[in-house]
């Protein structure tokens, strides 16, 4: 019988798609970001569009690199955050690695479903969001609870890990104070 030779792989890579996977979709932003033209021909702003516009078809010039890096960057996630998950082997971990296999799949479906298709693009995005908070907050757990003379992973990781998850946080406490404004007619846009 011949032995897996996949996870012995996995374990050995995993960090590895995680950081080129996040290259990926960090050079797909800037590289889209810079030609940026809006539709009132304004420049691309982190703090003033969604980063999905930057793929969208007939608004973005370079939409195709924005969209093709994050197919690419959550394929490369999937092992990453599988990988994760087995390493850290707690149920914490596993919840994480669940949340985290649906996210880097959210992340795909963004790239596929660009923001000129607006209502599966925002059930991918929203899915990718939603499910990338649940990861970071279990994996997040998964670190603290390592025992200290089997630690696979530095607890410093969690220090990193938490602006990303403000961001992600704060991204979704400004959509609803939007969204409220909206319904109370209070904002325009």
């Amino acid at each position: 019988m011949q032995e897996n030779s996949i996870i012995p792989l996995l374990f050995q890579f995993y960090a590895h798609f995680g950081w080129v996977g996040s290259l990926i979709i960090l050079l797909g932003c800037l590289i889209t970001a810079l030609p940026y033209r809006g539709r009132s021909a304004e420049k691309y702003s982190f703090l003033n569009h969604f980063i999905s516009e930057l793929g969208e078809i007939g608004v973005s010039k370079l939409a195709a690199i924005f969209n093709i890096g994050m197919i690419i960057g959550g394929a490369l996630f999937l092992p990453f955050i599988a990988g994760l998950g087995l390493v850290l082997g707690t149920v914490w971990a596993y919840i994480g690695m669940a949340a985290g296999l649906l996210a880097a799949f959210s992340s795909i479906l963004v790239g596929v479903f660009s923001m000129d298709r607006l209502e599966p693009h925002r059930k991918a995005a929203m899915t990718f969001f939603r499910s990338g908070l649940v990861t970071v907050l279990f994996f997040t757990i998964a670190v603290f609870v390592q025992p200290a003379e089997q630690r696979v992973i530095p607890m410093a990781v969690n220090f990193f890990w938490h602006p990303g998850y403000s961001l992600l946080f704060g991204f979704f406490s400004d959509r609803q104070q939007k969204d409220q404004q909206k319904r109370s007619g209070k904002l325009l846009a």
